[in-house]
């Protein structure tokens, strides 16, 4: 398996601060095979102890095994990334989030799809992100409401629910409202989508589905914009597949009615002639 392959794979079960450094280094792989563990770990801002976790998180069993595979994928020919400016960092974190996010899209699609009406959980900047998602589903002729606190939870989670599914939306993982309405979703028997930055998170595994973003971290944290662009292309992403309709018929069933189509037509003869 290639190197990138194993750590994604293995984002799931990680510390979110192994995963942090995870994620940075699948930015450049090839800082690793260029740089001492010093080196990695003041790129990455954090200590070498957590670099050294984070590489035996991933199932190597220290920064050196890690280089070595690095190494080995070098020499064996496989491309590595150019080392980054820093301001590729929102085209890279988007590209990351579409591609760890993209597995999870069909089945939340369709559930998105089959709903008729969404219940939305976020606090803080992920509220604000419910909102913008309140209305683009109200341009899908789906109900949305935004479930705020316990007495609106309770309305939302009321039977009847059918029809009813929950997108909670958490950067972190760890936000307890959203957690908490997931876990009232699932009392109630009702399907629910999670979107977080961090896929061994509580929230992660409180829900049905689970969207992950792979944003970088900033030094302004969950309070950057990264974070929130990066939700907007996986709820993009998501809204366009549920928005999707059937494929059209195959090039045969086509050629098929047209030609009962010609037979039906009525034939026009000339008219006769006087003698």
């Amino acid at each position: 398996m290639p190197v990138s392959d194993m750590l994604q794979s293995r984002l799931v079960d990680m510390r979110p601060s192994e995963a942090e450094v995870t994620r940075r280094l699948l930015r450049n792989l090839g800082i690793v095979a260029e740089k001492s563990l010093r080196d990695v770990a003041s790129s990455c801002e954090t200590s070498d102890a957590t670099v050294v976790r984070a590489c035996r998180a991933a199932g190597f069993d220290g920064f050196q095994d890690l280089k070595f595979h690095v190494l080995r994928e070098l020499t064996g020919g496989t491309e590595l990334r150019p080392p980054s400016t820093g301001d590729e960092f929102y085209g890279r974190d988007i590209a990351a989030s579409l591609l760890a996010a993209n597995p999870a899209i069909p089945q939340a699609a369709l559930l998105l799809r089959n709903a008729s009406r969404v219940a939305l959980s976020g606090v803080g900047a992920s509220h604000g992100l419910a909102l913008v998602l309140s209305d683009i589903l109200f341009t899908m002729r789906k109900q949305s409401l935004l479930v705020l606190d316990p007495h609106s939870a309770a309305f939302a989670f009321t039977p009847p629910t059918q029809g009813l599914i929950l997108i909670a939306i958490s950067h972190s993982g760890e936000s307890q409202w959203p957690i908490r309405t997931a876990l009232e979703a699932r009392k109630a028997q009702v399907q629910s989508i999670g979107l977080t930055n961090e896929p061994g998170s509580e929230l992660a595994r409180s829900v049905d589905v689970v969207l992950t973003t792979q944003t970088v971290e900033r030094p302004a944290g969950s309070f950057a914009i990264a974070p929130r662009i990066c939700q907007l292309a996986v709820l993009d992403l998501l809204l366009t597949h549920a928005r999707s309709r059937l494929p059209p018929p195959p090039p045969s069933a086509k050629r098929s009615r047209s030609r009962s189509q010609t037979t039906t037509l009525p034939q026009r003869h000339p008219k006769p002639t006087r003698p």
